[in-house]
């Protein structure tokens, strides 16, 4: 390099120094974030970078919770960041430091910003408390959310902390075989597997002893107070009481009462998700007083001054119960008498004051001759009512059966007879206008008919098809005339059989045969007799009237009449009207002396 370069190099360092310039070299960071030369002094803001690549945002840009509940604030960063929460005017302000990148979630906990260290209330980063520690749960305001990167604001948000809701409580049931333990915690997020119970309970204060009454409550701002093993308003309790309190003890007696602990017999199955819980009272062990309104009892919540969300203890929420002995009721639908023509199902119905939902086992058994058990399980409808149905198309008949529901045997037991009935016939002493005899009554196990016969035995008439029963004011139609008053025999005989020439009839019912074999009964046939009187046969009568000519008209008959033609004598036109002995001999003599006397006077 020549001399005069090299001066000229100097000669420009020499100038730069006298002017005062700083290099870029020489910048630093100052500890509050701006930018200061090596020498210490602090840049102007025009001097510093107006963009960078660094950012950051809420999910949701404004929040909102119940005073009492959790609330999650998300926020995706680029780089490290800081949330902070509220600020010295609120008189709550909280930072939360958040490491590396991407997208956290810091979970907030209103009911337990009471505590001096705020990791206590604060999940997903490192919390900071920067005001004194609150005396209450936050109270209900708009809060600031403000994230950073580098001192630099990035994003901004609001937390809504609502006041608590009325609280709301209903009285339901739900059946004894319920077993709620089992739902416990297995819904989302710690909450309870409700559905079971959703679909067993029904609405309704009265409740039969060994079921469950259920408490269904609307809360608010319970979520993070609520501990579900105790619910005595303890502080191991939150503040929280759960019990059920008789109202009316009577004089000088304590109420008797339930508190929700593990011991008692209550169970909680909170469901935060849809801002309800159930409290589920067992009430198998609860004694029960002989005049109803001591059996009454009273479900409360209440919020002791230990839950920080109530100054003094209040009670948000109550409904009652009344409880009862279990009651349950069973009746055959038709009859207890079964005869082997009734329908082979046998139904049976009941009631209860049990929970709407319960199962129950009704029992049909008998020892002798042919033992049998017959089992049926019946669920009891809403409406308190339930009813099963036993098949005794193929039991031994000429027994007695007994009927109950399992467990109800003292309130429900009877007997059921089932009939093997001897077949029968009854005819009574009747006058007859027409040609229909009536059958008084007639029980026939297997169907058949019922056949006339006349005192020699030969058949008169018959009655149609009777189906297996009792059949009463039967219509036997007479097929030969009979005309005088004589006994008559009602016989049973048993249907005939269908051949190939001649079956049943269009609509199924046996044919009737002549020949077919009677009932039977104790070794003798099964028959009845009685006195049938037809009325005297009406004459020709001849009405006179005042013209030349009369008329004759006969009366018509309204039941067969025998009719009988004698020869004719020789030269004479037959007649078709019969003639009586005594006419018969007039005509003779009358004739005699009608050719006596053409004797003569030939």
């Amino acid at each position: 390099m020549s001399n005069v370069s090299t001066f000229l190099a100097l000669a420009s360092v020499l100038a730069l120094l006298l002017s005062g310039a700083t290099p870029a070299a020489g910048l630093g960071a100052a500890p509050d974030g701006h930018a200061r030369a090596l020498d210490g002094g602090e840049l102007d803001d025009d001097a510093l970078p107006q963009v960078d690549d660094a950012s950051a945002s809420f999910g949701e840009a404004n929040v909102s919770v119940e005073r009492g509940d959790e609330v999650t604030i998300t926020v995706s960063h680029s780089d490290p960041a800081t949330l902070t929460i509220g600020g010295p005017e609120y008189g709550f302000h909280v930072t939360v430091s958040l490491g590396g990148s991407g997208s956290t979630e810091v979970v907030l906990d209103t009911r337990a910003t009471t505590a001096a260290d705020p990791n206590e209330f604060i999940e997903g980063g490192s919390a900071t408390l920067h005001s004194a520690p609150l005396e209450e749960p936050m109270e209900p305001e708009d809060y600031l959310l403000r994230v950073d990167i580098d001192d630099v604001e990035r994003d901004i948000g609001t937390l809504t902390v609502e006041p608590r809701g009325d609280f709301a409580a209903d009285s339901s049931r739900a059946p004894g075989a319920f077993e709620p333990e089992e739902h416990v915690g297995g819904g989302e997020e710690g909450d309870a597997s409700v559905g079971p119970l959703e679909e067993s309970m029904t609405a309704g204060s009265t409740v039969a002893r060994g079921d469950y009454a259920v408490v269904h409550i609307e809360e608010s701002g319970l979520e993070t107070a609520l501990n579900a093993s105790d619910l005595t308003g303890s502080a191991a309790a939150n503040g929280l009481k759960v019990n059920f309190t008789q109202t009316d003890p009577g004089p000088n007696h304590e109420p008797s009462e339930y508190v929700a602990t593990d011991t008692a017999n209550v169970t909680v199955l909170p469901n935060f998700e849809n801002d309800e819980l159930y409290v589920v009272w067992n009430t198998t062990g609860v004694g029960l007083e002989s005049r109803s309104e001591r059996n009454r009892y009273r479900a409360s919540l209440t919020l002791t001054d230990e839950s920080g969300l109530s100054e003094s203890s209040e009670t948000v929420a109550t409904t009652t119960f009344q409880l009862e002995r279990q009651s349950v009721s069973l009746s055959t639908v038709n009859d207890s008498v079964h005869y082997p023509w009734d329908d082979g199902a046998f139904a049976v119905a009941g009631s209860t004051n049990r929970a709407p939902n319960t199962d129950l086992e009704v029992r049909l058994r008998s020892p002798d001759p042919n033992a049998f058990l017959q089992l049926r399980e019946t669920t009891v409808g809403d409406d308190g009512d339930f009813e099963a149905s036993f098949d005794l198309s193929s039991v031994s008949r000429g027994t007695n059966a007994t009927l109950w529901v399992r467990n109800h045997r003292d309130q429900t037991v009877q007997t059921v007879y089932l009939v093997a009935p001897d077949p029968s016939v009854r005819i009574e002493n009747q006058t007859v206008n027409g040609t229909t005899v009536e059958i008084a009554s007639a029980e026939i196990p297997e169907g058949g008919f019922v056949r006339l016969e006349d005192a020699a035995g030969d058949p008169v008439g018959r009655s149609d098809y009777l189906p297996p029963g009792q059949h009463e004011a039967v219509s036997a139609e007479l097929e030969t005339p009979v005309f005088e008053t004589q006994p008559l025999r009602a016989e049973l005989v048993r249907p005939g059989q269908a051949s190939d020439d001649e079956g049943a009839a269009d609509d199924g019912t046996p044919p009737y045969d002549p020949d077919s074999s009677s009932y039977v009964a104790n070794g003798s046939v099964v028959v009845d007799s009685a006195v049938i009187e037809f009325p005297p046969a009406p004459t020709e009568t001849s009405t006179a009237t005042q013209t030349s000519t009369a008329t004759s008209t006969p009366t018509a008959t309204s039941y067969p009449v025998v009719t009988r033609t004698p020869l004719a004598p020789a030269g004479a036109s037959q007649s078709s009207l019969p003639l009586s002995p005594g006419v018969a001999v007039a005509a003779l003599l009358g004739a005699s002396a009608l050719l006596a006397r053409r004797g003569d006077s030939a």
